[in-house]
């Protein structure tokens, strides 16, 4: 009798044996950005049913402004996230080890970030300016400026609150 076969063939074993090369600078932020834009589209889908469910009886182009500056606050979250988790610069505490409590963290404070920041890109009390999109797909120039700039803001708030609760649950026990 033949002895029992592991499933692979010698190719494949020396392939797994051989070392793996160094990923470059590029190789890293592709990596960063492709894990913090696939954590917030995870986590975030409460915040996307919220959208529909904003948009659902709305003529086309009030909801296309709805879902614009929701993206342009869900791209500027994907990419702090990123950002702040993979180290780009250097601003506070290094990004927290992952844990239940602090997943459920970053569920709620990636959630409210973007209720919160969308629906302050719509307020009617804005100052309306040019607007900036492609055609229907657009929004006032202080509403995406807000979209963009405020998704960074609460992630550092958020980055810091996580800290803080690892540090307290570390220190515990």
């Amino acid at each position: 009798m033949s002895p029992p076969r592991r499933g692979t063939d010698p190719s494949t074993e020396q392939r797994q044996l051989r070392p793996r090369e160094e990923s470059d600078g590029y190789d890293r932020v592709l990596e960063a950005l492709f894990d913090g834009g696939g954590a917030v589209a995870i986590l975030t889908i409460p915040a996307m049913f919220w959208v529909l469910s904003v948009t659902a009886g709305q003529p086309l182009f009030a909801a296309a402004d709805v879902v614009f500056l929701f993206g342009v606050a869900f791209v500027s979250l994907a990419v702090s996230v990123s950002a702040f988790r993979g180290d780009w610069f250097d601003v506070g505490p290094a990004w927290p080890p992952r844990s239940y409590a602090l997943a459920g963290i970053r569920t709620a404070g990636y959630n409210v970030a973007l209720w919160a920041t969308t629906s302050l890109a719509l307020l009617p009390a804005l100052p309306s300016g040019p607007r900036v999109g492609v055609g229907a797909v657009s929004g006032d120039l202080v509403g995406v400026v807000a979209a963009a700039v405020l998704p960074p803001l609460a992630v550092a708030a958020l980055l810091r609150a996580c800290h803080a609760v690892h540090r307290f649950r570390t220190a515990s026990s």
